[in-house]
């Protein structure tokens, strides 16, 4: 059974409504646990599903931006059922930047690394290397210094250096609020969706899976964006939660869309 879950702001609050949908997994094969790409590879039945999924976020009202989860357990094909939304979400016109956490470790690491791989897929696409070049300053002054190739003493041996860092602490002066227009103007100015993929959250330590939620927080309001989270939303409750309150408080905050994927049955995997 899947459940996908939208929640919409209305006069009376807000309103959740649910979509289900039942495929019959048995005698089904899978050959491979690898993640597929192509419709013609799908043995679980979530074609459909996920033409839906996408089909909905196409639908989106994003001047706020929109932040959409594909939960599940570990297994339950979360990567497959993303690419396959992905191909119907291309064949819109709109733009997918991908970022795996899991391949950066620690708090500074993983902002830096964020923004830096977003705007390097940017900046590929002549359109869009004016606002890689804007989200790429804004993530420098969400970060710190240990980037920096000369540190301490042997600071003196590189002027370029010391230019680098009065380049970083001028924009840091010049405040976050008025980078933070500019990238919204250009966002604005696209007048189409920019879709960005986070994958494996779940494989990450939990202090890793909080600061990947504070990224998304920093920039999920941007107008035109577009957040698909997937990840295992046991680990990353329990992640979240803190000092008496449930991380599940906290995802309801983040998330405006959701699909509950249900794990595969052992007899499917194993056949």
């Amino acid at each position: 059974m899947y459940k996908l879950f939208r929640k919409t702001a209305s006069s009376k609050g807000n309103v959740v409504e649910n979509f289900t949908e039942e495929k019959n997994l048995d005698n089904l094969s899978i050959i491979s646990d690898n993640p597929i790409t192509l419709l013609k590879d799908d043995t679980l039945g979530r074609a459909e599903v996920s033409q839906s999924f996408a089909q909905q976020i196409l639908s989106l009202d994003t001047r706020s931006g929109i932040v959409v989860g594909v939960l599940g357990p570990w297994g339950s094909g979360k990567t497959s059922f993303v690419n396959l939304a992905r191909n119907e979400i291309k064949s819109a016109g709109l733009t997918i930047l991908d970022f795996n956490p899991w391949m950066f470790s620690g708090a500074e690491q993983l902002v830096e690394s964020f923004f830096n791989e977003l705007s390097a897929q940017l900046k590929l696409k002549t359109e869009l290397s004016e606002l890689g070049k804007e989200l790429e300053e804004y993530g420098e002054m969400f970060s710190g210094m240990a980037w920096v190739p000369f540190i301490g003493p042997w600071i003196e041996r590189g002027r370029g250096t010391v230019k680098i860092i009065s380049k970083v602490l001028q924009k840091r002066k010049e405040g976050v609020g008025g980078r933070r227009k500019k990238i919204e103007k250009l966002l604005r100015d696209l007048n189409k969706n920019i879709v960005i993929v986070l994958d494996d959250i779940d494989r990450l330590s939990t202090s890793e899976i909080r600061d990947i939620f504070k990224l998304v927080r920093l920039t999920a309001n941007f107008p035109n964006i577009i957040y698909i989270l997937a990840f295992d939303r046991v680990r990353v409750e329990e992640a979240l939660s803190e000092q008496g309150i449930p991380g599940r408080d906290y995802l309801e905050k983040i998330l405006q869309v959701t699909v509950d994927l249900p794990a595969v049955p052992s007899q499917v995997l194993a056949t």
